[in-house]
């Protein structure tokens, strides 16, 4: 891959991470945190963001 392909992956995943991080702080705003459901999800949503920050570190130093 170049290094073009490899910022513009870099840069996807860096979104998706923002999204994901979005869906936790937008959530609770439209109910209560009180099923233990809801915190199992959000808690995923947080994993999932941090994964593809990860991700996107790991590509990035891949470009260099």
């Amino acid at each position: 891959m170049t290094a073009t392909r490899l910022l513009v992956l870099s840069e996807l995943f860096v979104n998706l991470s923002a999204g994901w991080l979005g869906v936790v702080l937008i959530t609770p705003g439209f109910g209560p945190l009180t099923e233990p459901k809801t915190l199992l999800v959000l808690t995923k949503d947080i994993l999932f963001a941090i994964l593809c920050l990860l991700i996107a570190i790991r590509l990035r130093e891949m470009k260099l």
